[in-house]
């Protein structure tokens, strides 16, 4: 593999992934992503996004190689990749489990074993930033699908990481939590992979755009350019 250099967040090389059953979900992913980039992957349903992003923290580990900030995804190293990249799935209920927005925003930094003082500003830090400095005492179940996803997001800033990835943020959004959402993540600093249908989306908020289809990467380029080209769209189930 070449050798990483220092303007590269990620970098992904000849990744191959099959599942149990048998089906080839990625098939020799290449992808460099610098800091600060903001990547939108598109593609049909079963065009891999979803499996992609499991890969950058090691929820999945197929063959080929994956770098973090210049971390190899190893066993060893396994911990402190997990602390760079935040993981938002696309259904809140997935990260939010304890009784109140607080445990659920705390539980990050306590696992890394922060003591209560740190514990507690990173919490704050993190709602503030999503606006829902008045939620910790809330229980997250009660919540709207809107305050639950910018919910699921302090959870994972709340352990600062330097990537975040994605998945369908704005499904199941009403309009104005979708507007909401969009000028939150347009303000984040972080280099961002996000898995979406909503093309919207990647057009207003992600100025460059992986397409996968059937495990392949099939386009890489602006966001504009490959939007733009019906054809590519349409060929590859979109």
């Amino acid at each position: 593999m070449d050798t990483l250099t220092p303007s590269h967040m990620l970098e992904i090389s000849h990744l191959h992934y099959r599942y149990p059953d048998g089906r080839e979900a990625l098939r020799d992913i290449n992808l460099r992503v610098n800091p600060g980039e903001k990547v939108a992957l598109i593609g049909a349903n079963g065009a891999g996004k979803s499996t992609l992003l499991l890969h950058l923290n090691g929820i999945l580990n197929g063959a080929g190689s994956l770098r973090v900030a210049g971390l190899d995804l190893s066993p060893a190293n396994l911990p402190r990749v997990r602390a760079l990249v935040g993981m938002v799935f696309q259904s809140p209920d997935d990260q939010l489990f304890c009784p109140t927005v607080f445990e659920d925003v705390a539980y990050g930094p306590i696992y890394q074993g922060l003591d209560e003082k740190e514990v507690e500003q990173r919490v704050r830090e993190a709602l503030q930033a999503v606006g829902m400095a008045e939620f910790t005492q809330r229980a997250s179940y009660h919540l709207s699908i809107g305050e639950k996803k910018r919910i699921a997001l302090a959870t994972v800033l709340s352990m600062q990481p330097a990537v975040l990835a994605l998945d369908e943020p704005s499904a199941g959004l009403d309009p104005r939590a979708r507007r909401e959402l969009l000028h939150l993540l347009a303000e984040m600093p972080q280099t961002m992979l996000v898995a979406t249908h909503d093309l919207a989306l990647a057009r207003d908020l992600l100025p460059r755009t992986v397409l996968l289809y059937k495990g392949q990467v099939i386009a890489d380029g602006p966001t504009p350019q490959i939007l733009e080209n019906e054809q590519l769209l349409l060929e590859n189930g979109l």
